[in-house]
C-alpha cells in the first residue's frame, strides 16, 4: 500500500525487473477505488555467466526500501522466482548467500531458511548484521546461477516508521467500545479479538506487545487475511502477550485510510510489530511471514 497526498491507497506490490514491471502480491480492490503509486518487491536477475549449466532464476524483495535500520539479526524476506517473475513453489530448504559491501567485498556468508508453513507460497528468511548504514547486495547462489539483491540500511530512527530499536509511539487505535471513526473496526467475518485496548494502553500495561496493521478483506491475494490469521492461531500461546490489530481504511469504500496507518508512517501493508515490554519494537514483519517464524519471533519477546 502507499499512502499520497490525495489519501488513496494501493495494496499492490510491484516486482520491476529489465523486462518491464509486474504486478504481485496484494492486487487493487474491485470496488472502483483507483490505485495509485505502489512499493513493495524488486525481481532481480541472475547471473549465470560464470556457469554453463545454471538455471536462471530471479530473487524478489518482499520489503520495501528503504526498510532496513543497521544493527544485528536484521530480517530479509526474500522469494525465489523464475525470470518472468513467476514464484517458483519449490527450492531447497536453504539458500546460501553472500553478503558485499558498496566496494562488492564479501563481508560474511549467510544461509536463508525456507518458510512455508501455512502461506501460499515459500519465502526465504535471512538475518544479517548491517552495523553501518551503507548501500548492501545479497548475492544468492542457486544451482549454479547466481542473483543479487541490493538494500539499503539506514541509522535506527532514520525510517518514518518504527523498526527494531525504535521506541513504538502510543496510538489509540479502534476498539470493540470505541471504533474511534472507523466503521467497521475489523473487516474480518467474524471480528477478531485484538481490539479490546488501544495500542496505547497495550503498551502501558508493561507487557510484550504484538500490533498488526492490515486489511484481511480488502487484500486479493493470499497475504494480508492469512496474517490475522496466523495471529488468531498463535495467540493461545502467548498469554503474557496483548496483541492488537487495526486496519487500514476508516470504512468499506477503501478509499481513506485510518488514522492508525498515518500515525504509523507505514506506506504498505501488512505489517506486524513485535514490542518488548519496553515499549522498543523489537521486529517488524512486513508483508509476508509464515506461521513458524512468527511463533518463533514472538517467543523472543514473551
Amino acid at each position: 500500500m502507499n499512502a499520497t497526498s490525495s489519501g488513496s491507497i494501493s495494496r499492490r506490490f510491484f516486482l520491476a525487473g529489465t523486462g518491464g514491471v509486474l504486478l504481485a502480491a496484494c492486487g487493487s480492490t474491485d470496488n472502483g477505488s483507483a490505485p495509485l503509486d505502489t512499493s513493495g518487491a524488486d525481481v532481480s536477475e541472475s547471473d549465470d555467466s560464470s556457469t554453463s549449466d545454471g538455471d536462471d532464476f530471479a530473487i524478489i524483495r518482499y520489503f520495501t526500501d528503504p526498510s532496513i535500520t543497521a544493527g544485528s539479526d536484521r530480517r530479509l524476506a526474500l522469494g525465489v522466482a523464475d525470470i518472468d517473475g513467476t514464484l517458483r513453489a519449490e527450492g531447497p530448504d536453504e539458500l546460501r548467500a553472500g553478503l558485499l559491501n558498496e566496494q562488492g567485498e564479501l563481508i560474511v556468508e549467510v544461509i536463508g531458511r525456507r518458510r512455508i508453513e501455512s502461506v501460499a507460497l515459500p519465502y526465504y528468511e535471512f538475518r544479517l548484521d548491517v552495523a553501518d548504514p551503507a548501500i548492501y547486495t545479497l548475492q544468492v547462489d542457486l544451482d549454479g546461477a547466481r542473483a543479487d539483491a541490493s538494500f539499503t540500511v539506514v541509522e535506527v530512527g532514520g525510517l518514518p516508521f518504527a523498526g527494531p530499536g525504535d521506541r513504538l509511539e502510543p496510538f489509540d487505535t479502534p476498539t470493540a467500545s470505541d471504533g474511534r471513526g472507523v466503521d467497521p473496526i475489523c473487516t474480518r467475518e467474524p471480528p477478531c479479538p485484538f481490539h479490546e485496548v488501544t495500542v496505547t494502553d497495550a503498551l502501558a500495561i508493561g507487557k510484550p506487545v504484538v500490533y498488526l496493521i492490515g486489511t484481511p478483506a480488502f487484500c486479493q491475494t493470499a497475504t494480508c487475511g492469512p496474517i490475522l490469521e496466523l495471529l488468531i492461531e498463535v495467540a493461545g500461546d502467548f498469554d503474557d502477550v496483548t496483541f492488537v490489530h487495526s486496519e487500514v481504511y476508516t470504512d468499506n469504500t477503501a478509499t481513506t485510510p485510518a488514522p492508525a496507518v498515518d500515525a504509523s508512517g507505514l506506506t504498505f501493508e501488512p505489517s506486524i510489530f513485535l514490542v518488548g515490554a519496553d515499549g522498543i519494537v523489537v521486529e517488524r514483519f512486513d508483508v509476508v511471514v509464515d506461521v513458524s517464524e512468527l511463533r518463533d519471533r514472538i517467543a523472543t519477546i514473551a
